[in-house]
């Protein structure tokens, strides 16, 4: 897959649907996945809440 597909491919999501769920391997996946966002510098400006039910 090459960055034009990817960004042809991307989309904002509308509407929260809270039936839908993550397994822990999908979560896991995601989590590891952020580690290598590019920032400049390498700086790592950003911070990420991870909540697993309604109460946060």
């Amino acid at each position: 897959m090459d960055i034009v597909s990817v960004a042809l491919q991307r989309y904002s999501t509308k509407a929260f649907d809270p039936s839908k769920k993550l397994t822990a391997e999908e979560a896991d996946k995601i989590k590891t996945l952020l580690q290598y966002s590019p920032s400049s510098t390498n700086s790592q400006p950003w911070h990420f809440i991870v909540a697993s039910t309604e109460e946060g």
